[in-house]
């Protein structure tokens, strides 16, 4: 089986208990900085993986904006028996030059395994509202 992620987020945060469960908490995908350079103090990277049961990988997770990589990191990974793991990366000081769409993706060699975006902008800007219609 290709590798491929199950699950690849941002949140406030995660971790996994001693019976292997994967807890996630504050998921997000924008990000309102109040001035630039600027950024986030603490965040997390979190990705399930599904490949070949028992298998060893490295990877290559970036975070990119547009066809610029800002910033790399080497995992070295081993699926469990039922072919799957957890990733938990602790992101401290995330900082972002400047707006626009910053791209987490994780590599397995050349190949693209999974991405999440982030859309980081001024704090200036007015949210977009949502509305909900609730059932009678």
């Amino acid at each position: 089986m290709k590798l491929h992620t199950e699950i690849i987020t941002l949140c406030d945060y995660a971790l996994i208990s001693r019976e292997g469960k994967l807890s996630v908490n504050g998921i997000f995908d924008e990000l309102r900085v109040q001035k630039f350079p600027g950024g986030i103090a603490r965040a997390f990277f979190v990705a399930t993986l599904r490949g070949e049961p028992d298998s060893a990988y490295s990877l290559k997770i970036s975070t990119e904006n547009g066809k610029k990589v800002i910033n790399t990191l080497t995992l070295d990974v081993r699926t469990a028996l039922n072919g799957k793991n957890n990733i938990i990366l602790e992101l401290v000081n995330l900082g972002f030059e400047k707006e626009g769409e910053y791209k987490f993706v994780i590599y397995n060699g050349k190949d693209e395994v999974g991405s999440t975006q982030l859309k980081v902008m001024s704090a200036d800007q007015p949210a977009q509202e949502v509305r909900y219609k609730l059932p009678n």
